[in-house]
């Protein structure tokens, strides 16, 4: 579990890097307020997050209509989280920090899901 979970990390960390570059980016340029950028990010984020981890983390044989709605069902309520937590706390702290704490708080959660239902 704690190969998978190193994996399931690097892949994560690649996917939250793309998240946080549109997530900057609806920020800056487009205008967005924090909460709708963390929402579009993170539906960008969980589309590169299940390409690296069908492929690499969890190297899985099954077939995509399989494991695509049970990976987007886990995405859609983390995203959710993600996106209420940073609606909440932009309002009391910077963005970013409140970015960070909503991102933290869904890696643990989306890997015990990932791991033990979408890709076992």
């Amino acid at each position: 579990m704690i190969k998978s979970f190193i994996k399931y990390s690097s892949a994560g960390g690649l996917a939250t890097a793309v998240h946080y570059l549109i997530f900057l980016l609806a920020i800056h340029l487009m205008l967005w307020e924090p909460w709708q950028s963390t929402l579009l990010a993170g539906c960008i984020g969980a589309l590169t997050s299940y390409s690296l981890n069908y492929r690499y983390t969890f190297l899985s044989q099954a077939a995509h209509r399989k494991i695509l709605p049970k990976f987007l069902l886990v995405a859609g309520v983390g995203i959710i989280i993600q996106t209420l937590i940073v609606a909440v706390l932009s309002s009391h702290l910077h963005y970013l920090l409140a970015q960070l704490v909503a991102t933290f708080s869904g890696l643990i959660l989306t890997f015990i899901f990932n791991r033990y239902w979408t890709f076992a």
